[in-house]
């Protein structure tokens, strides 16, 4: 009987590992057009988008918008999308920014009451309508789709914005959130606790002041930049926001409660990395104990023990003292990947789908991975856009080129599947019930609906 039971044990074990390889294959089999849905084009240079809080809209920033029906002319303009429909619903006319560069929205974010959206206008100039030579919010009503209010943001640059969890024991439940200032190497405050669409577009009183940025750290081959922070979390309990430096490639660490910096981690050592890498985007899993990050330098991503880094920061704190920790500290932070080739601390993302118009089943060493976002449901699948240059300087684009989209299986440490994207896909976005992906093509200004329900699907029959 015994022996009857180990053979079944044995065939069911090879039944399963041969259905699992078939998954894999099966996959291998198709290519990007099985799982496109629909493209649609947006405005000039598609930044930023985010679905709203329903799950029905998305709305998108561009950061040279589109041409005026009336007037001829180019405005600075976010686009509204009925995800059902995957058609534009609406077309969202911003302030002005700079003329003679990018007009220019950048990021999206919501607020959470879910009552407001948020737009971020990079920056102004002595031309600009409103708010003169710095980045602005733009206010929209997620319920009339309406603008409500014009925040001043006080910094050049203003992109990534972050809205802070709750903190416990706050009685006043404020809604802070932060946005990134590229240029101006500081952080905007902006609280919307009490925000209303009272007639009035002057948001004036809901600036609460800048934090500023400091750093240990230079990047030799900076283009200008010293800091350029970029990326924001904050812990689950909103106490701490994490700031990715994307020049210097170290992580700056901000008291969310009091607004000030703290500490910063050194960058990554090529030593521990194998390669040079920076910090470009971030995101923090539904447990909070689990955040991945992009690596623009390096081509890679990484995922850290949120939880182990909040235990240091804590213990930092208490000392009340700014600090570095050193770059020994990511041998304690980083979750190595369990690849087929062994454990490995980054994972690289310099292979190209067999059906990428520029490089099929190629790797390629400048495909510069930037936004990165988790399935909403489970949070097993992280999707990765690699913007993709001919040139190690992400700002030179060729048009020409398409970048990709990995999806990564974060429990088996894999890339499932690779699609091709449009020409330097930058916005990237995942629908609620995790069925839809959604890239954009900053450079060719389209939107690409694929069926991930599709993929998932396919990938999973055989587990």
């Amino acid at each position: 009987m015994k022996a009857h039971k180990n053979l079944f044990v044995i065939f069911f074990w090879a039944i399963s590992a041969v259905s699992a390889k078939a998954s894999i294959l099966d996959l291998k089999s198709f290519s990007t057009k099985n799982f496109l849905i629909s493209t649609t084009s947006t405005g000039c240079m598609p930044k930023g988008m985010k679905i709203d809080p329903v799950g029905n809209f998305l709305y998108v920033a561009e950061m040279c918008g589109k041409i005026d029906p009336v007037s001829k002319k180019r405005v600075p303009t976010a686009s509204i999308f009925d995800l059902e429909k995957r058609t534009l619903s609406k077309t969202l006319v911003t302030p002005l920014g700079v003329k003679n560069g990018i007009l220019a929205n950048t990021e999206v974010e919501f607020s959470l009451d879910e009552l407001w959206g948020f737009i971020t206008r990079s920056e102004g100039d002595s031309k600009s309508e409103i708010y003169k030579n710095f980045g602005l919010l733009t206010v929209v009503n997620t319920d009339t789709q309406k603008i409500a209010k014009y925040i001043p943001l006080n910094g050049s640059g203003s992109k990534i914005i972050a809205s802070r969890p709750y903190v416990r024991d706050d009685i006043k439940h404020e809604q802070i959130i932060y946005v990134a200032n590229y240029f101006s190497d500081n952080i905007s405050i902006v609280d919307v606790t009490n925000l209303r669409e009272d007639g009035h577009l002057d948001g004036t009183a809901h600036f609460k002041g800048l934090i500023p940025l400091h750093t240990s750290y230079r990047n030799p081959r900076s283009r200008g930049y010293l800091i350029a922070p970029r990326g924001i979390a904050f812990t689950p309990d909103g106490k701490y926001a994490l700031v990715l430096a994307t020049e210097t490639g170290s992580l700056i660490i901000v008291d969310a409660v009091k607004h000030q910096q703290i500490a910063e981690l050194a960058p990554i050592s090529s030593q521990t990395a194998g390669r040079d890498l920076n910090l470009r985007h971030i995101v923090v899993a539904n447990d909070g104990e689990t955040a991945y990050i992009s690596h623009m330098r390096g081509n890679a991503i990484s995922r850290i023990h949120l939880s182990t880094l909040i235990q240091k920061i804590n213990t930092l704190h208490q000392t009340g003292m700014t600090t570095t920790l050193p770059s020994s500290t990511w041998d304690e932070l980083l979750i190595p990947f369990n690849t087929a080739l062994g454990p490995v601390k980054i994972l690289i993302l310099e292979d190209y789908p067999n059906d990428h118009p520029n490089f099929p089943g190629q790797k390629w060493n400048y495909s510069h991975p930037n936004t990165i976002v988790l399935e909403p449901i489970r949070n097993r699948y992280l999707y990765v856009s690699s913007r993709t240059t001919t040139n190690s300087d992400d700002s030179k684009v060729d048009p020409k080129i398409m970048g990709k989209i990995d999806i990564i299986d974060t429990e088996k440490d894999r890339v499932v599947f690779s699609l091709v994207g449009g020409a330097q896909p930058t916005a990237l976005e995942v629908s609620r019930d995790g069925k839809t992906l959604i890239s954009a093509g900053l450079i060719n200004d389209k939107l690409y609906f694929y069926d991930l329900k599709k993929i998932i699907n396919l990938y999973e029959i055989g587990e």
